[in-house]
């Protein structure tokens, strides 16, 4: 064979691969990044040297977190009992996690093993975020393990993995979730039940997300908002709607609240939205003004007459600049040539920026109109 056929079978003719594996352990980052690229091409006569490398506890950092992505690609016994073996026993977190990611590549194989890790309360965290990552059954019995630890952020990673799966038969531990002290996993729990909504009654969903609308943290209460969001019936929307008449509700919450309305895109929403104008802080006014330009050409009559009130009830200046911008772009997207002449008007507009988007809105205009 001449040295071109040679070098046509092997992109290493000349080198061992101990050669080219040992090269993760020399040059700096980047360096050693394009090596690992070749590292990859030399397959199964690397992987000796590549376990040796990960296994010696003396060799340089980095050169190990190399090995361990490499041995990612390797779904073999020996090498995903070395991967938890140094999983369990390495004192260095970064490096563990390395190892986790190469057992969560390696996927279904490595799941067994990663979950004998569970028994470990120290190695339990890094252990279930891999399994969290390996999207396969197999990993459901051991994730219902880790909902038992003592830590909030265990909790939440394994129940929205759980809830990735939507198997209806997890419902009675999300159920049991929503109680939860800590708020991640009460907002895991939400987001668990809005998985859950294709096999489950809505009535049934309503019933348990609208108490988690004044939950004691804004950011489970934001969540059960827009899950509620996402289920477009009169029942979903009662709670959004009663949630913006109460006063007290906080600002962003609002903002979700009508993000949520908005979505439903039903009479019943884009009605209550309308009464709730008076109550609405800035930011949800813009939110509401924003999306509700996505109205169903069945209530857009409806919109297009809020829309053109809430204009004209707000008097040029500074602080009500940016509001009533959007309500003229809003009014240019409504699709109707009744607008023209209002739009006209803007032309004059003591704000220069309104001038800018009703030019804006009345090209819109006459592009649907076409």
């Amino acid at each position: 064979m001449s040295p071109s056929d040679q070098s046509a079978v092997s992109p290493f003719p000349s080198a061992a691969p101990r050669t080219v594996v040992a090269r993760l352990g020399a040059g700096d980052f980047h360096d050693r990044w394009e090596q690992s690229r070749q590292v990859a091409d030399l397959g199964d006569a690397a992987l000796d040297d590549l376990l040796a490398m990960l296994q010696d506890s003396e060799c340089d950092w980095e050169a190990r977190w190399f090995a361990a992505r490499a041995l990612g690609e390797f779904d073999r016994p020996e090498v995903i009992a070395a991967l938890v073996n140094t999983f369990a026993t390495t004192t260095d977190e970064d490096l563990r996690q390395a190892m986790a990611a190469a057992l969560t590549q390696i996927g279904p194989g490595a799941i067994a093993a990663l979950g004998e890790q569970l028994a470990q309360p120290a190695l339990r965290p890094a252990a279930v975020q891999a399994l969290a990552r390996i999207h396969h059954p197999a990993t459901i019995p051991w994730l219902k393990l880790a909902m038992a630890d003592g830590r909030s952020p265990v909790r939440a990673t394994a129940l929205d993995a759980l809830s990735a799966f939507a198997d209806p038969t997890l419902l009675p531990l999300v159920q049991q979730s929503l109680g939860d002290s800590a708020a991640a996993v009460r907002a895991a729990a939400v987001r668990g039940l809005l998985g859950l909504r294709f096999c489950l009654p809505a009535q049934q969903l309503v019933a348990a997300l609208t108490p988690l609308l004044r939950d004691a943290d804004e950011r489970v209460a934001q969540q059960a908002a827009y899950a509620l969001g996402r289920l477009s019936s009169a029942a979903a929307a009662a709670p959004l709607l009663q949630l913006l008449q109460t006063p007290g509700t906080p600002g962003p919450l609002q903002v979700f609240t009508v993000q949520a309305l908005n979505w439903q895109n039903t009479a019943t929403a884009l009605e209550g939205l309308i009464q709730a104008w008076d109550r609405l802080e800035y930011p949800a006014r813009l939110a509401l003004v924003q999306g509700i330009a996505a109205v169903s050409s069945d209530h857009r009559s409806q919109a297009t007459s809020a829309l053109a009130n809430w204009l004209q009830l707000l008097p040029p200046s500074a602080e009500n600049s940016t509001l009533r911008r959007q309500l003229v772009l809003a009014l240019g997207q409504m699709g109707d040539l009744g607008l023209e002449p209002v739009l006209r008007s803007l032309l004059h507009d003591l704000d220069p920026g309104v001038q800018l988007h009703a030019e804006a809105a009345l090209r819109q205009l006459q592009a649907q109109s076409v």
